[in-house]
């Protein structure tokens, strides 16, 4: 432990020792100041940190950055003890506050999850002891109580797996004393609760219960579906609720499967505050539903201005890239590729900051669009179509990389590497032989195995620039590794390369200059030979025919709406918002949901359901309604769209998830039933499956699912309606009645902590 922290504990305690000698500090008058030194104190009590005039605790090092911290532990483990036995020593004193609580509670909350994520086991286990420590500490009242402090507690709990520890310190706030539970930790508490698997109609009491006893009538209005706000124009505070009480209880509905009054909860949030969403919600939706609801989700998010942090972006990246790749249809691959791209435009123009890995996925992802071409190429007759497919590549590669390059996301060798692997899959050595010649201008080497498929590429182009090329990056990586040998496979594949390009001699020099480094049972030249000839000159694909001319003229149309979007892309400047004012932030891709209703009627039912007049006698007044003087919104988002426009559209945006999300729900169980009826599965009554784990891995989309998706979409995009008929589809999903939640547990009764479950660490994440 920093031996900063260890001296920062002790000067703090002589300081306030000293001070409270002379009777010159009171802890709730002083403001967070400690006093000056008393001339009648013993000399050098605290004169060190005189000139410093701390507050408080930031002495201890709280304020800095985790990073820095989880440094100096790992430096000096035992530290974190002493630093940890000190703050108590003050708590006994009577010498923190509560937000000092909080602050120790947050510290070892970032620690435990950064030695998580770096899997420093050793470091966890100690953090671990350390919380059970100063929770126990918290709840004999050694330190003084605190909302945020109960709040970091329960989302480690939730994160760390312990639950027995959580729902035992759930058990002990409940019950501990007769004043309301806290909304900033009710949310994490129900978090946990719902990860657990306590019943969501469990985690719904607690979320009711803290609306009743801890939010005034105002404000729990406003946190109801469907509520009227005073002036749609204008930003609004609530009194006394937070967004992580909402967000608790629309994580417990998310897990649990109660999509519609899920979506309800996620409609109050972008009623009340869309310019300030938390990310995690995001995150709920990328985890815990399919990418068809995952994306309106995630353009309502840019479209507000609220930034999308970098590990959150990827992850969407990666979900939709798994989905294109199980894709065996050309033109419907390329479109879903096009919605990457889309994604990726609304991601920079609401703020997001990229990095060297989303140009990896985003380079390799491009590379994958081409038409797969496996021909020989004499006898191709689209080959001059096939050079003009990797001339466009390679310059809107280059364009890319210099994009991604202003803004400080320069390229490395992985995204090379990505470039050359991918490349050979397409069938496009060509391409890779670029991207190798490029790798040499920045001096970078390719790692092993696109050294391999460059060697394969060779072979292919029988090129034998390229192989002496390759071979030699393949030798100075093997020395800069101390690899002493080069293994078997290595050699076979250049050796097959060798025979193709005629360049014998180039494979004998290579065997006589590292034979000490030659492979077990391949100690000469003809043995490597022989060897090689067992293998066929590699083949990238099965098929011998090339692409069509049609994948090729899609192919070169994609590629034309990529370089639009970056030339949109490049007016932004990193970490800047884009104006969003004339162009609409989520364009039309093929996960769109087709919108059947005439915007006449939706504008007339907007105005209906929302505007304050149609209620006055119902709703609150104006001046009841909490607006923020202090820190008032402005009455545009950072994207330059009106809040009373934003709101609208937001509003349409739930529509469509909720009518979505209900047919493919019920195609789900139609499905289910008919699989329970093929296996003659009885379903289980409610009440039995109230504690089952909550619904995972629903974020995976296959292949099949895809399918389904887009058949219900035409099946919508084709349904005749009527205004009415509409209407009523629309008030009847957004009536929160509508999915009846039945109770399975007593109200607030104490949970029992088991540890017979396993925890997916997807669910315990955020």
């Amino acid at each position: 432990m920093p031996a900063v922290f260890r001296a920062s504990f002790a000067t703090v305690l002589n300081r306030k020792l000293a001070a409270r000698s002379v009777g010159k500090i009171s802890r709730r008058k002083s403001k967070g100041q400690l006093p000056k030194p008393n001339q009648h104190s013993p000399s050098g009590a605290f004169s060190v940190y005189e000139s410093l005039q701390p507050t408080r605790l930031a002495l201890l090092g709280f304020r800095k950055d985790t990073d820095t911290i989880g440094q100096t532990l790992r430096i000096s483990p035992d530290g974190l003890r002493t630093w940890v036995e000190d703050f108590l020593q003050l708590g006994r004193l009577k010498l923190v506050e509560d937000r000092d609580s909080g602050e120790v509670a947050r510290v070892l909350h970032n620690l435990s999850r950064k030695f998580r994520s770096d899997n420093d086991n050793d470091s966890e286990k100690l953090v671990n002891e350390m919380v059970e420590t100063v929770r126990k500490a918290y709840v004999a009242g050694l330190i003084p109580s605190a909302a945020v402090f109960s709040m970091h507690l329960f989302a480690y709990y939730k994160q760390s797996g312990q639950f027995n520890q959580g729902i035992e310190f759930w058990n002990w706030l409940s019950k501990a004393n007769d004043a309301p539970l806290a909304p900033v930790f009710v949310g994490a508490a129900i978090e946990m609760l719902a990860v657990y698997g306590a019943g969501i109609q469990y985690c719904e009491d607690i979320y009711q219960r803290t609306l009743d006893q801890q939010i005034d009538i105002s404000s729990q209005y406003q946190l109801s579906p469907g509520a009227m706000l005073p002036d749609r124009s204008k930003p609004v505070k609530i009194r006394g609720a937070s967004l992580g009480l909402l967000q608790g209880i629309l994580t417990a509905r998310l897990l649990y499967g109660k999509w519609q009054s899920a979506y309800l909860a996620l409609d109050t949030s972008f009623r009340l505050l869309p310019t300030q969403m938390v990310p995690r919600i995001l995150d709920l939706f990328i985890y815990e539903r399919p990418m068809f609801e995952v994306l309106p989700v995630f353009y309502m998010y840019c479209r507000s201005g609220n930034v999308v942090p970098g590990q959150t972006f990827m992850t969407l990246l990666k979900s939709m890239k798994a989905l294109a790749d199980q894709i065996n249809t050309y033109t419907i691959r390329i479109k879903i590729i096009e919605a990457i791209f889309s994604v990726l435009e609304a991601y920079v123009g609401s703020g997001g900051v990229l990095s060297t890995r989303h140009l990896n996925m985003i380079a390799r992802t491009l590379v994958s669009a081409l038409p797969q071409d496996h021909t020989i190429r004499s006898s191709n007759p689209v080959t001059q179509k096939i050079e003009d497919v990797t001339r466009t590549i390679v310059d809107v590669l280059t364009s890319i990389i210099h994009y991604f390059s202003l803004s400080n996301a320069p390229p490395n060798r992985v995204t090379f590497d990505g470039i050359i692997s991918q490349a050979l899959v397409q069938g496009y050595p060509k391409l890779a032989k670029v991207a190798l010649q490029d790798m040499k201008e920045l001096d970078l080497l390719p790692e092993k195995p696109a050294a391999l498929d460059l060697l394969r590429g060779a072979n292919i182009l029988r090129d034998s620039a390229m192989l002496k090329t390759t071979w030699l990056c393949l030798r100075n990586l093997a020395s800069t590794k101390q690899e002493l040998v080069l293994d078997a496979r290595s050699w076979t594949i250049m050796a097959t390369a060798a025979k193709a390009c005629g360049d014998d001699e180039f494979f004998q020099e290579q065997v006589q200059d590292l034979a000490p480094r030659l492979p077990m049972g391949a100690k000469t030249a003809a043995d490597l030979a022989k060897q090689s000839l067992l293998h066929k000159p590699f083949s990238a694909g099965k098929g011998s025919e090339g692409p069509s001319v049609d994948h090729i003229r899609a192919f070169q149309y994609f590629c034309e709406k990529v370089r639009l979007s970056f030339e949109r892309m490049q007016r932004v400047q990193p970490g800047k918002f884009r104006d969003l004012t004339n162009h609409p932030s989520d364009e039309k891709t093929i996960f769109d949901w087709p919108d059947i209703a005439e915007e006449s009627w939706q504008r007339r039912l907007y105005e209906e359901s929302t505007s304050e007049r149609n209620q006055r006698s119902s709703s609150p007044s104006q001046d009841e309604q909490a607006l923020d003087p202090e820190h008032r919104a402005p009455a545009v988002s950072d994207t330059g769209i009106r809040l009373d426009g934003l709101r609208y559209s937001n509003w349409k945006t739930i529509n469509k998830l909720l009518v979505q999300t209900e047919v493919s729900e019920k195609r789900r169980e139609e499905s289910a039933n008919a699989t329970m009826k093929e296996t003659r599965v009885s379903p289980q009554p409610e009440s039995t499956m109230a504690n089952e784990r909550p619904n995972q891995g629903r974020s995976i989309v296959t292949a099949q699912q895809f399918q389904e998706y887009q058949q219900d979409a035409e099946t919508e995009r084709a349904r005749r309606t009527t205004e009415q008929e509409w209407r009523k589809r629309i008030l009847r999903l957004r009536d929160p009645d509508y999915e009846l939640l039945v109770h399975t547990q007593p109200l607030l009764a104490p949970l029992e902590a088991s540890s017979n479950g396993l925890v997916d660490p997807i669910l315990c994440s955020g």
